[in-house]
């Protein structure tokens, strides 16, 4: 009979960490696993919350809890409602290590069998004396954390003195066969322009698509298309006419159809500021295009520079336009910088391969000696 996986986020967007919550949920063995999406209500997530329901997880809203007496006057009610449901895990999906405070300490009151949170993102923060010693309290009572990078699990150790033995690295994976065959007819809608490259992500600031925009009058003979939507669209927009690129860089906006964009495309570029595991990176990798990306924690994981990708500093324009040329006009070099990156993503970034070693860590906590 499978048993009851509570799965938790406090997002309010639907980003890359959202995204990997659903590939879990969607490569979960239902045989062994009944799949719950816990979720605070909000217009952001819609997407994730509709593909869940077609996915078959069962869907349960619940208050948010926010920072403070407000968040801790919700977490009797959280408490009865896990003691009464009884999931053997509750799983929740941290977009920084400090979110879902509450839900986790709801979890632990409510002595679900196996507690784990993953961190998808470790962006810099500070935090009061008081707020570091109430999370490692509550680290003492979670099970297992899940860092999506080696950096973020360092950093999880070194910074906020999580137990190293209650960590294990798991990166992100997307589906080995989610790789698309070239659309002519698209490929001619992306732009005129000999070659293609193409970027994915929402637009804000930590996607860095600021430097892509200075970077297009740097890189003749390319079009560029980026799929994507957010609160820097305008920005960028404005950026691009402002250089006079507009008619060479497009915004695609909000797309489900990354797969076959890549697939039509020559490059792929990645130009954050920080990241935990991209799945777009890794999307890109298993299409076998070369990928021009940014030298952050988390990526430096993923892209092996000059040998399946190409790395440069972040929010440098002008690296980043060289490294573009440089796989732009050389069809070798981009070829074999694809094949490697497509030979590094099916042995190491697959969501098989991550939702088996999720599954495996749920059975190995259950079957220590406090677990039910």
């Amino acid at each position: 009979m499978a048993q009851s996986v509570f799965y938790f986020t406090d997002s309010t967007d639907f980003g890359g960490a959202e995204q990997a919550l659903l590939l879990l949920v969607e490569h979960l063995d239902r045989d062994a696993w009944r799949p719950t999406l816990l979720y605070n209500e909000s217009p952001g997530i819609a997407p994730l919350v509709e593909r869940a329901r077609d996915l078959g997880a069962e869907l349960r809203p619940v208050p948010a809890a926010p920072e403070g007496l407000a968040g801790a006057r919700r977490v009797p009610e959280l408490v009865r409602m896990l003691r009464a449901e009884r999931p053997v895990v509750f799983h929740a999906h941290l977009t920084w290590p400090l979110a879902a405070k509450y839900p986790l300490a709801a979890a632990v009151l409510a002595r679900v069998p196996a507690v784990v949170a993953t961190v998808q993102l470790y962006p810099d923060f500070t935090m009061s004396r008081s707020t570091s010693l109430q999370h490692r309290l509550l680290a003492a009572g979670i099970d297992r954390y899940i860092a999506v990078s080696a950096d973020i699990a360092a950093r999880l150790v070194r910074e906020l003195h999580r137990p190293a033995a209650k960590l294990e690295v798991i990166h992100n994976g997307v589906a080995a066969g989610n790789v698309s065959r070239p659309d002519a007819a698209l490929r001619c809608a992306l732009g005129g322009g000999e070659r293609i490259v193409l970027a994915a992500g929402r637009l804000t600031p930590q996607k860095g698509f600021d430097a892509l925009v200075r970077a297009v009058p740097l890189v003749p003979g390319a079009s560029f298309a980026v799929a994507g939507d957010g609160p820097e669209r305008a920005h960028l927009e404005a950026a691009a006419e402002a250089l006079g690129v507009g008619d060479r860089i497009r915004f695609l906006g909000r797309r489900d159809d990354v797969p076959r964009l890549l697939a039509a495309a020559d490059v792929f570029a990645a130009p954050s500021l920080w990241e935990g595991t991209s799945l777009a990176i890794v999307e890109a990798m298993l299409a076998a295009k070369p990928v021009v990306a940014t030298a952050i924690a988390g990526t430096t994981e993923q892209i092996v520079d000059g040998e399946s990708g190409l790395l440069v500093p972040p929010d440098d324009h002008e690296a980043l336009a060289a490294a573009l040329r440089s796989v732009v006009g050389d069809a070798a070099s981009a070829r074999r910088l694809g094949a490697a990156a497509r030979d590094r993503a099916l042995s190491r970034f697959t969501i098989e391969i991550a939702s088996a070693r999720v599954a495996a860590l749920y059975r190995s906590i259950l079957a220590e000696p406090d677990g039910d």
